[in-house]
């Protein structure tokens, strides 16, 4: 090693003494601070972590109420169990079904303990529940006598806000259940009197995993208004008044606001943190033992400390070493930076595309200096600062696009994006960034000219020239979402969500589609209400084999969605694959259908579908399935019936009184519907076919027997021998007794 120069070493010797000193300091202050106000950090951070979870638990019970007053809603119009709130005497197999749609409504979210449908007018409760008391039960009777106490007294609970209760249930073994009571009732005489309810009952412990989870020291609980337990706490009861406990008193004089403090609980002292009421009145509270805290602030406080020993050690040597290399030729750290920086523009591009779509999809939380500061260090050419507009390309087929490209498609919608860029760079400065899959955003930011001046073009005959020169270079087709013109890229990339939403409705518009996001957020301010009508139209349609009709039912109930926000639509799905799920276990049942169970209907993926049309396929294809097999069945009784028809006119043609109206009594059907059905089926009236059997079996009497043209005309039925004549010689063209003679003559 060379020998340092005596100037050198001055300046390593400066550097280093520099550093320790630096580092000394440093570690001393920071020592210093972290052991002044470490105990108040940690109890703040301790408050924060605390609220966090109460307020998490405060929407976990905000999403309860809205889960239990959609459900209640749901069972309150579904059209299966209306006959069991609106009939005083359900018939078994309306009983049956509905008990069976209530269960797969509790089913459908386990943290439901069980479902009530009360009647006034049978004085019945109709239970769904994951225990063995599945069924009906009286008001006399019912296991659960605290919810006839409620009903009593209705007018004192408001609809759909949690009841915390206590109950016993089983009539065999009681068991003490807890839960939160949710009611949804109708009244008549003014509410007067109750007419019938649907109670949702939710288990309590569903709060618990939340609100005691194993990595949260402490306990939670939550209270009402007068300092009531709604929840589990320690050993006390559910609905015990706590107000008179002196740790719960601060928390009910504090009306507005969420705070801590510490104070003692069951001889300990703790943290105490609690909310603000929330929209149901409640409070939600959890008491950390003091020691943990404290405990944690100790172990903290000497990792510190040690970490800061070492850290000096560290420092110390760390400095030594570097203040010894610098003496080299600096010009190797030139080189490196210089190779570094090569390296950084080269990745740029790449850089820019992951900062702008984490900005957009919400990762990345932005603001317009950071904005300005970003595109700038990415060699952007946007100015923030000025007018811009997002548009969201979509690729139309996508499905078919990936497989004709396969292993190419990122390289093709890279060129896809070069070609928008390309074609709008005359009148904008654009951005295009890949958000995978089919979709492509396109920033469109104003652009000023050299001269001062803007160039505009619409935004529709630029977009439909991306199009054109896409469809021509590319051979694919391509959908726009034009976004509103805002101020800034930040109020742009803020509208990203909008806008991606109304791009889903190129479901209905269709490939190729211009959809104005301006146009689709309109439809937020309009309600949905799903048209029950139709519904029971397209279940009688389904029932009756009319697949025609059913079609162009559902047709208008998914075409009246294209007005509304696309949830909505998404809804409307979901409620007709479930109607045509009951319509197919309806058919299985009571007209004994054979369905492969392998074509059971299921919701389509509705991301998967770019076109109306692919929607309606998919459930066209089921109803025609449903159709056949309804029509194959008809088909069956049909023929079954004609067959019956026959053996009857067989059997009684010699009876004066057969006919149409004896064949339809016999058989219990209206003589209207028979003659009509025989006539479409047969292609011949009931009553021809009566006469040419009688005709038939006086043929056989004239050739077979010497009896009198009377006697054959009683035996085959005729009330009169002048009637017999005429109906012979209509369908054979001569009288009897020509008929006799005729034939005799040709066997001689």
């Amino acid at each position: 090693m060379r020998k340092r120069s005596a100037d050198s070493q001055k300046v390593f010797t400066r550097i280093w003494i520099g550093v320790i000193i630096s580092t000394v300091a440093t570690l001393l202050v920071a020592a210093t601070i972290l052991y002044v106000n470490y105990n108040r950090i940690a109890l703040r951070q301790v408050y924060r972590t605390d609220m966090n979870s109460l307020t998490q638990t405060s929407r976990e019970v905000s999403k309860m109420t809205e889960t239990a007053k959609s459900l209640s809603y749901q069972i309150y119009q579904d059209y299966t169990i209306s006959s069991l709130l609106l009939y005083s005497k359900p018939s078994i197999y309306e009983v049956t079904s509905a008990m069976r749609q209530l269960d797969n409504y509790r089913m459908s979210l386990p943290f439901i303990e069980s479902i009530y449908v009360y009647n006034s007018k049978s004085n019945d409760f109709f239970i769904s529940s994951n225990e063995v008391r599945n069924g009906q039960q009286s008001i006399t009777e019912i296991d659960d006598q605290g919810i006839t106490s409620i009903l009593e007294r209705f007018h004192e609970y408001k609809p759909f806000v949690p009841i915390p209760r206590t109950y016993q249930v089983g009539s065999t073994e009681a068991t003490e259940v807890s839960s939160y009571t949710y009611l949804c009732y109708d009244t008549i005489n003014d509410n007067a009197k109750l007419n019938y309810a649907v109670i949702v009952n939710i288990k309590d412990d569903w709060l618990s995993p939340n609100m005691n989870s194993v990595d949260q020291p402490g306990n939670a609980f939550i209270i009402n208004e007068k300092g009531q337990l709604l929840s589990e706490f320690n050993h006390r009861s559910l609905m015990k008044d706590l107000s008179n406990e002196t740790f719960i008193q601060p928390i009910l004089q504090n009306t507005g606001q969420s705070a801590y403090f510490t104070a003692t609980v069951d001889g300990e002292k703790s943290l105490i943190t609690y909310t603000s009421p929330d929209n149901l009145g409640w409070r939600y509270v959890r008491i950390t033992p003091y020691d943990l805290i404290t405990a944690d602030i100790r172990n903290m406080r000497t990792h510190t400390v040690l970490f800061c020993l070492g850290l000096l050690i560290a420092g110390l040597l760390l400095s030594y070493l570097v203040s010894r290399k610098l003496y080299h030729p600096i010009d190797k750290v030139i080189v490196r930076m210089r190779v570094m920086e090569a390296e950084r523009r080269g990745s740029l591009h790449l850089l820019r595309q992951d900062f702008l779509r984490g900005a957009l999809q919400g990762r990345e939380t932005v603001t317009g200096r950071m904005l300005e500061e970003r595109m700038k260090f990415y060699g952007s050419s946007i100015d923030v600062h000025r007018l811009s507009r997002l548009v969201l390309l979509r690729i139309d087929h996508f499905a078919d696009f990936s497989e004709t490209y396969r292993d190419e498609t990122q390289l093709v919608k890279y060129a896809m994006m070069n070609i928008c860029m390309e074609t709008a760079d005359l009148y904008y400065h654009t951005e295009a960034v890949d958000m995978g899959g089919d979709l492509i955003t396109l920033i469109f930011n104003d652009k000023i000219h050299e001269d001062g001046t803007h160039k505009h073009e619409s935004i529709e005959d630029l977009l439909r020239m991306m199009q054109t020169a896409v469809m021509t270079h590319l051979k694919c087709s391509i959908s726009f979402t034009i976004g509103p013109a805002e101020e800034s890229l930040e109020n742009s990339i803020a509208a990203y969500t909008r806008s991606a939403e109304a791009s889903l409705h190129r479901l209905f518009m269709g490939p190729g589609c211009l959809i104005y996001t301006s146009d689709i957020m309109a439809y937020q301010t309009k309600e949905y209400a799903f048209p029950v009508g139709k519904e029971r139209q397209l279940i009688d349609c389904l029932m009756t084999g009319k697949t025609a009709e059913a079609k162009q039912v559902y047709a208008d109930i998914v075409g009246e969605t294209a007005k509304y926000p696309f949830t909505v639509f998404q809804l409307a799905l979901s409620h007709l694959t479930m109607t045509l799920n009951h319509v197919r276990n309806t058919l299985k049942k009571n007209n004994q259908l054979t369905i492969d169970s392998s074509s059971d209907s299921s919701m389509l993926p509705i991301h998967d579908a770019e076109d109306l049309s692919e929607v309606h396929a998919h459930f066209y294809r089921m109803f025609d399935e449903l159709g056949s097999k309804v029509e194959e069945k008809r088909t069956l009784k049909h023929e079954e019936l004609i067959r019956k028809i026959n053996c009857i006119i067989e059997r009684d043609y010699a009876d004066t009184n057969l006919c149409l109206t004896s064949i339809a009594d016999e058989l219990v059907m209206s003589p209207i519907y028979v003659s009509r059905l025989y006539k479409q089926l047969t292609l011949k009236g009931l009553t021809d076919v009566i006469n040419e059997t009688r005709i038939a079996k006086a043929q056989h009497l004239l050739m077979e027997t010497d009896k009198s043209v009377a006697n054959i005309a009683e035996q085959t039925g005729f009330t009169n021998s002048s009637y017999f004549y005429r109906m012979f010689k209509k369908f054979n063209g001569v009288t009897p007794n020509d008929y006799r003679r005729k034939e005799l003559h040709s066997e001689l």
